[in-house]
């Protein structure tokens, strides 16, 4: 979709057409008819705009709670961590009245500072994001709240603000970019454009080396909605509260009457402990979250909860206790032994079980061929964690605790 045609979605033909879009109920797979009932009212151009925008407010309502009422492009979309992770994160900026969002797409995350009660500054050089998040704005009617700009983050100058929040973009074409100084803006250059000590804070791809985290004097805050690793975030200046956090959000868009709004649960530590020494897997293994290991914060969880990793540089967990956390999954182990194929085929095959949710780390294995040649049958499903222990692959079959 161009400017213009955006443009043209916006007035009241595009409305229309868009509408109808809307009620057919498009998919990925029916696109092309979806495409030829449109086109025989509609102009071409403005078709396609309107069945992709339809396309993609169905994609993020898992993500949005007004998606029905917003625009997006694809690359904008794949980009967003979603209204969970933009509240929690607009949470820190509850001292600040006016904050800047620079390379603001679409506005996602401008409109929940603005919903939050701050006021917004939002940047962008691409002119079809800046119109959609002006037009976001307008919907969800928080346009007396965002002021959109247009211009590049490295050299426009740029409006007063209390603090700022820069999502740069992490895609060079279709490849994703992993490294922050390749992004665009390349991260290192956007504190240069404030005052020593600013309140900034930089969203980046959770998959980030943490050799390339160690460039920055920020606290890395790794974030996972619904056990799903979503973000992670670079802390600087007086945002800053220590060197390592992992958070765990509730979804509470796909559940919301499972968890009260904003709750989440945090792991912190300015120096990270290693953790226990490893030993034998005992009658209870964890798989921490993502953003735990990410975090590199296994060893503090264990710690905590009083538990040992099976192996060195291995994140699963294991102890001789059910514990609850919202860190970690809880499997009760019922056989662990060396992984050997044809022993663990007949134990499973003994117990009626025909279905596996294999995990596995630290394993050089082949696991949909491993699981074909079980030829499993019956009733019954297990988790099958496949995992190095004391420097071997060990099969652990284990049942997930509630």
């Amino acid at each position: 979709m161009d400017l213009p045609t955006f443009r043209d979605l916006l007035a009241p033909a595009g409305r229309t057409a868009l509408a109808a879009a809307v009620a057919l109920h498009p998919t990925e797979a029916g696109y092309l008819a979806a495409f030829e009932t449109l086109r025989k009212r509609h102009p071409p151009a403005l078709a396609k705009a309107a069945l992709e925008t339809a396309l993609l407010r169905l994609k993020a309502q898992s993500r949005f709670a007004h998606a029905d009422r917003l625009y997006f492009t694809r690359e904008a979309l794949e980009q967003a961590s979603g209204e969970t992770a933009a509240r929690h994160r607009a949470a820190r900026f509850a001292q600040y009245a006016t904050v800047l969002d620079l390379c603001c797409g679409v506005g996602a995350d401008a409109l929940v500072l603005a919903a939050t009660g701050r006021a917004v500054d939002a940047v962008e050089n691409d002119p079809l994001r800046l119109e959609m998040a002006r037009a976001n704005a307008a919907a969800l009617g928080l346009a007396d709240r965002v002021r959109v700009h247009a211009g590049d983050v490295l050299t426009m100058p740029l409006p007063p603000a209390d603090a700022a929040f820069v999502d740069p973009s992490r895609r060079e074409g279709e490849r994703r970019v992993l490294d922050p100084e390749s992004y665009w803006p390349p991260l290192g250059a956007v504190p240069a454009r404030f005052p020593a000590g600013f309140p900034l804070a930089a969203k980046i791809a959770p998959g980030v080396a943490r050799a390339d985290l160690e460039r920055y004097d920020a606290e890395a805050e790794f974030v996972s909605v619904g056990g799903e690793l979503k973000e992670c975030v670079l802390w600087f200046g007086p945002l800053r509260t220590t060197r390592r956090r992992a958070t765990v959000l509730p979804d509470t868009l796909a559940h919301p009457a499972s968890e009260t709004e904003g709750e989440f649960r945090t792991l912190e530590a300015a120096d990270p402990p290693y953790g226990p020494s490893p030993t034998e897997v005992g009658e209870y293994v964890f798989d921490p979250d993502a953003a735990v290991i990410r975090a590199d914060l296994v060893g503090l969880l264990a710690e905590r909860l009083d538990l040992a990793p099976v192996d060195h540089g291995v994140a699963f967990l294991t102890g001789d206790r059910a514990v609850a956390t919202p860190f970690a999954d809880c499997y009760r182990v019922e056989h662990a032994a060396p992984f050997h194929a044809a022993k663990l085929r007949d134990y499973l095959r003994e117990r009626g079980v025909g279905r596996l949710t294999v995990l596995k780390r630290a394993v050089d294995l082949d696991v949909p061929d491993a699981t074909r040649k079980l030829k499993l049958a019956g009733p019954h499903h297990r988790h099958l964690i496949l995992v190095r222990t004391f420097g071997k692959t060990a099969g652990v079959v284990a049942e997930r605790v509630s």
